[in-house]
């Protein structure tokens, strides 16, 4: 079997019934994220206690990429720390431009390695982490287009 089934596999999955869909009740912090030139945009929620994600929640129009990651790091979110979460950020970037075959604390993130084929796609695949990066942060936006 290809590696092209389960990436296609999950990541329809996840576009069609997303987890943690919506929206938290209330949000302690939150982020947009944008990229304009391929119309993504998408709102992510965290609550965090004791410096760590005990809800997340995730809303917005974006393609099937963004959608399925979006969803896919809701469960990976859970119980970490902003460090861990950058360091799986770093790893799942490397690891969908081509770099390593796969991080076993990714899960099921480790099929959108096929990302690597696709150089053009990656930065909708990384836009739910950077998002999620900036509201740990406290901004308000997140993109992962380059700057004119």
């Amino acid at each position: 079997m290809s590696a092209i089934g389960p990436y296609r596999d999950i990541v329809l999955d996840h576009h069609r019934a997303p987890r943690r869909l919506g929206r938290l009740a209330p949000p302690a912090q939150a982020a947009e994220g944008v990229n304009a030139l391929c119309g993504d945009r998408l709102r992510i929620e965290v609550r965090v206690e004791q410096d760590r994600v005990t809800a997340y929640a995730f809303e917005g129009e974006c393609c099937a990429i963004a959608t399925a990651t979006a969803s896919l790091l809701g469960d990976l979110a859970l119980g970490r720390g902003r460090d861990d979460l950058a360091l799986l950020e770093r790893g799942f970037a490397t690891l969908i431009g081509g770099g390593i075959a796969e991080i076993a604390e990714l899960g099921a993130l480790n099929a959108l390695s096929e990302l690597a084929r696709y150089p053009a796609r990656r930065k909708c695949a990384l836009l739910p982490f950077a998002t999620l990066s900036a509201a740990l942060r406290g901004e308000s936006r997140a993109t992962t287009e380059l700057p004119a």
